[in-house]
């Protein structure tokens, strides 16, 4: 942990402060955070939810948990504080942590969470280099089959990808390779490494991993063939780069 703690910039380095609504543009809607209520007496109670999103009136909808009814008596009370903290998947990543308090508590038709939006909120940063958005196919080798899964993101150092099914499941610290082939052509790029952290989302799987070094050296030459296409990144067009090139 101390090796790896010394590697990071200085904390401070890594945080920044946005305002309002601008921190609500960083957490995914429908992405799981952790919540945190406290009451007055200090006491406190830690839970899952999922960011439903917020309107022009300065609210922000979370989803009720599960939770047993003396919880909702002691904790669900207008005016209590809340920490929140969410993942942002956008750019370098962040934690993106604040506080609010309790304004609304909904039972019926729908249970939700309201809060106010917060004044402001802190961005922790989790990495040293920026992910690439992209939606490339590709395979990962199961000991009986191919796995068709999507690479959602790409950077020097790891990626995201993602699948829709509940099976199979990757442990953390597992082994795998990640096989995108350019359709364009048909060059392989084997991205190996390890996986990292994943989620469950609506029936959707979603894994981060990080590469080892055939990993990230397949992955220079992967980002050497992509482009922004205004939204995201795609493999380059080299006849259509060709074709422009001989008219010049």
């Amino acid at each position: 942990m101390n090796s790896t703690s010394a590697k990071k910039p200085p904390a401070k380095a890594r945080e920044k402060v946005v305002m309002g609504l601008q921190a609500m543009d960083f957490i995914q809607h429908g992405t799981e955070a952790s919540l945190e209520i406290v009451t007055p007496l200090g006491q406190r109670l830690n839970f899952k939810s999922n960011f439903i999103g917020f309107d022009d009136q300065q609210h922000i909808f979370f989803t009720m948990p599960k939770l047993s009814k003396g919880d909702y008596e002691m904790f669900f009370t207008q005016g209590f504080n809340v920490d929140i903290e969410g993942v942002s998947e956008k750019g370098e990543g962040a934690l993106v942590r604040f506080r609010t308090r309790i304004e609304h508590v909904i039972y019926r038709p729908v249970s939700l969470i309201v809060f106010p939006v917060p004044q402001q909120a802190k961005l922790v940063l989790l990495r040293n280099e920026i992910r690439y958005d992209l939606r490339l196919p590709g395979d990962i080798q199961l000991s009986n089959r191919k796995l068709r899964v999507i690479l959602t993101d790409v950077s020097s150092g790891g990626c995201g990808f993602a699948y829709d099914a509940i099976s199979p499941e990757f442990d953390v610290g597992q082994k795998i390779v990640l096989e995108v082939i350019n359709s364009t052509t048909q060059d392989t790029y084997a991205l190996s490494g390890g996986v990292k952290n994943g989620r469950t989302k609506r029936g959707k799987q979603t894994y981060g991993m990080v590469f080892d070094e055939p990993g990230k050296a397949n992955c220079r030459r992967l980002l050497s063939t992509l482009i922004y296409d205004g939204t995201k990144y795609v493999f380059k067009n080299p006849k259509k780069d060709q074709a422009l090139g001989g008219k010049t």
